[in-house]
């Protein structure tokens, strides 16, 4: 991506191993996400478009756990677990931190304010 071939995708999405560890109309919860990859703990990262985990099912949430490079999460819902190296989950992180800052370009040449995903960061 360059700063004069601009497109808008509008969401992050998770995926691992292919899978997508909630529902179509879930929301990830960035600030909780990237809070999940530096300590243990249970972290609600998935949510109902109108920010309430609750409604859309998540009455509990992800337990996260580390174990040298990898992150484990077991979905406290159900009994799905997954697992995942945290470097590869932190160099995707940089790439879409690397596009966020081409948009937040973009825009600013533009007198507007970049408001998407990682606006924040």
């Amino acid at each position: 991506m360059s700063a004069d071939n601009i497109w808008m995708q509008g969401n992050i999405e998770i995926r691992i191993n292919g899978e997508k560890p909630c529902s179509d109309g879930d929301i990830i919860n960035i600030g909780e996400f990237l809070k999940s990859l530096e300590a243990d703990g249970e972290y609600f990262i998935f949510s109902c478009c109108c920010g309430l985990p609750a409604c859309s099912g998540w009455i509990q949430g992800i337990q996260v756990s580390h174990s040298g490079e990898y992150i484990e999460w077991a979905d406290l819902n159900n009994t799905r677990k997954w697992s995942f190296n945290k470097q590869k989950v932190k160099d995707d992180l940089g790439d879409i931190r690397k596009e966020v800052a081409i948009y937040k370009s973009f825009f600013s040449r533009k007198g507007i304010e970049y408001v998407g995903a990682g606006y924040d960061w």
